[in-house]
């Protein structure tokens, strides 16, 4: 393929997801659906191919944007929340795979009539679930911290750690004499172990030093490719070891999320996960041929079915006994049914090993593709039913989770920020934030201040930390530019969001109203009149007439003052460059 070929591929690629997507919104079907019809429609096996023999690379490329989801949801689970998952994860866990794999198991030997070595693999791997599909979903609906979220997320960390032993057993299932049976020894165990703690070091100590180096001597753009190195030489280190690579940008998002770094590295892989996450799921639509699937016909129609009800069910009783409601357990069901990309991985070593013909890797492989395609339609139809019957749901006792809390946002710690901190401490509200001069980040930890390091300007953090959700964004950055960009962005991106600031002039404030800020403060005026109340109050004038004085200054948006020198006449320019004290937040 030529440069001019490349070119009109990518741009026929992206013109087409954009129009799928489009199309799929509407109907409510999610984006993952769309994503893999682009495949379908572009890929080798497309009446008009456009992009042959390239999946296997795409898919490569697009598993870094798995790495990168898991590196997010990661930064959401700080060690005591997983520490207070250890039920869910364990138990839960280990139950529904260890259930599913055996009833798969039993499924498989049953109607396929398989020895039972090639029945073990085939049920460990479609045990296995699909982060790829449930993560995302549960991340575009913000529900990852519901019941059904939890669970998921418990059941798919539970099954990061099963892939070494699965990967593992398999050449012992596949030896035909005794002879060759080998035992993982200790040179296995001791690289596995040597793998964990070094990415644990890594992650715990060397990298927010890096990060915090980046952050202060090169920006934003150096900052995010940091981020996306730590994540691949986790992953590779993992993968040396025999171990997910997915785990090892899980690790280093555990890590990271109790520094005060986490909200900007989670908008900075943000926009590179969804870009990869993308190309995964068109090369995942590629390798499914439909003309396969027709001619699977009746062994695809009874086994996937069968399979994914297997684990649906297994999953709906397992969260009805953990306590969750029969809404919160179908849908946990639903999140967790679909087959796990693992499995492909899984597959070809059976195959490889003399565990699978040719017939029956390709049936396992087309179930796998196939159930990408169906199973976020199942969901997203679950979920319309969620929503449906959610009115009309009995209170019912549910597992005891992290609350999910509306805090304000603070933007800038400076000591307008910082007296805002105590206000808020004070009047019991929650609060964090966000600052970029690390220096002051640093200082917020001796009065005890939730400061995270953060650019909440960028419209990626802004997303990032569910800025619609806050209960209020009140800006106290000390330079001007940064506020009316911060405002602009809000107004474009989250016009609904509750924002409040002051600023020195009049003019600023006339300003960031024509942007679309209601709740804007002149400070200047305001000091002014507070200051010359207490003048009058010293002097012995009365009360009713000092009001009367400062009320008729207040009159016509400070029509009195505006005539006065340059507090409320200064230009913009004039202004900014007064009060800015440089970039700092």
């Amino acid at each position: 393929m030529n440069i001019e070929q490349l070119i009109f591929a990518t741009t026929a690629m992206i013109v087409a997801t954009a129009i799928a997507i489009g199309v799929a919104k509407k109907l409510n079907l999610g984006s993952i659906v769309a994503l893999l019809l682009v495949g379908m429609a572009l890929g080798p096996h497309s009446p008009r191919p456009l992009l042959v023999g390239h999946a296997e690379e795409l898919r490569a490329v697009g598993e870094i944007g798995v790495m990168l989801l898991l590196l997010v949801v990661g930064l959401d689970i700080q060690p005591s929340r997983l520490w207070s998952m250890r039920r869910l994860v364990v138990v839960l866990g280990s139950l529904q795979y260890l259930l599913s794999a055996a009833a798969i198991v039993a499924l498989v030997a049953l109607l396929a009539r398989s020895h039972w070595q090639s029945a073990i693999v085939v049920g460990l791997g479609l045990a296995m679930s699909s982060d790829a599909i449930a993560l995302p979903i549960l991340e575009e609906r913000r529900e990852s911290g519901t019941a059904e979220g939890q669970a998921t997320i418990a059941v798919t960390i539970f099954q990061t750690f099963m892939v070494i032993p699965v990967l593992a057993v398999i050449p012992l299932l596949g030896a035909r004499t005794a002879g060759t049976f080998a035992i993982p020894g200790l040179e296995k165990t001791l690289t596995v172990v040597a793998a964990v703690v070094g990415v644990y070091f890594f992650g715990r100590y060397l990298l927010p030093r890096a990060l915090a180096l980046t952050a202060r001597n090169l920006g934003s753009g150096a900052f995010a490719l940091i981020v996306l190195a730590a994540v691949l030489a986790a992953g590779l280190v993992m993968s040396k070891a025999g171990i997910s690579m997915a785990l090892g940008a899980f690790m280093i998002g555990v890590l990271l999320s109790t520094t005060v770094f986490a909200d900007q590295v989670k908008a900075a892989a943000t926009p590179t996960k969804q870009i990869l996450l993308g190309l995964f799921f068109i090369a995942i639509g590629m390798d499914i041929d439909l003309r396969q699937v027709a001619m699977l016909g009746g062994k695809l129609l009874l086994y996937m079915p069968l399979l994914l009800a297997i684990k649906f069910a297994l999953v709906f009783g397992l969260a009805l006994a953990f306590g969750f409601n029969a809404r919160r357990a179908m849908l946990a069901g639903l999140l967790l049914a679909p087959f796990d990309e693992i499995a492909y991985v899984i597959f070809a070593s059976a195959r490889a090993n003399g565990l699978l013909n040719a017939e029956s890797h390709a049936i396992g492989l087309t179930m796998i593709s196939f159930s990408f395609a169906v199973s976020p339609i199942l969901i997203n139809l679950g979920y319309k039913l969620s929503d449906a019957v959610r009115a009309t749901e009995a209170p019912e006792h549910e597992p005891a989770l992290v609350a999910v809390s509306e805090p304000v946002i603070v933007v800038g710690y400076g000591p307008v920020g910082r007296a805002i901190c105590f206000m808020l401490e004070r009047a019991k509200i929650a609060y964090v934030v966000f600052e970029v001069d690390l220096e002051r980040v640093r200082e917020a930890s001796k009065w005890k201040h939730n400061v995270q390091y953060g650019d909440i300007t960028d419209p990626t953090m802004m997303e990032a930390v569910a800025i619609a959700r806050a209960r209020a964004v009140v800006v106290t950055t000390s330079s001007y530019e940064a506020t009316k960009r911060l405002i602009g962005n809000l107004r474009s991106f989250h016009p609904a969001t509750r924002v409040m600031t002051a600023v020195p002039f009049l003019a600023q404030r006339d300003e960031l109203q024509r942007l679309g800020a209601i709740q804007v403060m002149a400070l200047v005026p305001e000091g002014t009149l507070s200051f010359g109340r207490s003048v009058l109050d010293s002097l012995g004038i009365p009360a009713s007439e000092a009001g009367a004085i400062i009320g008729s200054l207040h009159a016509n948006d400070y029509a009195v003052l505006r005539g006065i020198g340059g507090i409320e006449t200064a230009s913009i320019d004039e202004s900014a460059a007064m009060v800015s004290g440089g970039s700092k937040a």
